[in-house]
């Protein structure tokens, strides 16, 4: 079985993947908000300093990142939370977003390299920074949504179109293809996931040692 398996570098490298993913993903889950916590940390001043007149706090709540906001509403119309007595609130679910970190971790860990850990580190910061820049791309869009005019009538915000491209594109875009392309760029250099090249794209060395 283990020559077989030895034979087929991509199999071998599959089926740890998805031996792995379980562990990873459930891992995630029950460590959710301490996952997300270091995203949230790092928008919490850069929402509040530039859309300081909308945004009221910023915390998170189990895995939901919660948006205060200086607004209320009283019969559909949006006016001042001290005005309507109440307050509005954006509640984003993080893990919508920071599921690229355990699909990364499963992939990063069924390949090995040198410098392992620091790799994984570096990579991990930056899936932090793009969870971050996910985050802030949701709130724009469901303060855009949620408050109208009387949000983006604010200077400081972009336009529609801007917001809703960069929703889309942190969204749907970075989660599932950011693991790849950084686990891809950090193992590039590893015997292990040079065994997984077609023959075409292998380095010349390892071509010739199959010869």
């Amino acid at each position: 079985m283990i020559d077989w398996l030895g034979n087929r570098p991509l199999l071998r490298f599959t089926l740890t993947v998805f031996a792995l993913l379980p562990v990873c993903f459930l891992i995630w889950y029950y460590l959710g908000n301490f996952i997300a916590a270091p995203a949230v940390v790092l928008i919490e001043p850069v929402l509040l300093g530039w859309l300081g007149d909308t945004i009221a706090s910023v915390g998170l709540r189990g895995t939901d990142m919660l948006v205060m906001t200086h607004y209320g509403e009283t019969g559909g119309l949006i006016m001042s939370h001290t005005e309507a007595g109440n307050q509005l609130a954006y509640p984003v679910n993080t893990r919508t977003l920071s599921y690229s970190i355990p699909f990364f971790t499963a992939l990063h860990i069924a390949t090995p390299m040198r410098a392992s850990w620091e790799r994984f580190a570096w990579c991990l910061l930056g899936l932090w920074l793009l969870l971050a820049i996910g985050l802030i791309s949701t709130t724009l869009k469901d303060l855009m949504l949620g408050l109208g005019a009387v949000f983006m009538g604010h200077e400081a915000v972009p336009p529609t179109d801007a917001i809703a491209l960069l929703y889309q594109f942190s969204t749907l875009m970075v989660p599932p293809l950011a693991p790849v392309l950084l686990w891809a760029y950090t193992a590039k250099d590893s015997p292990a996931f040079i065994g997984l090249l077609p023959d075409s794209l292998k380095p010349a060395q390892d071509k010739d040692s199959n010869i």
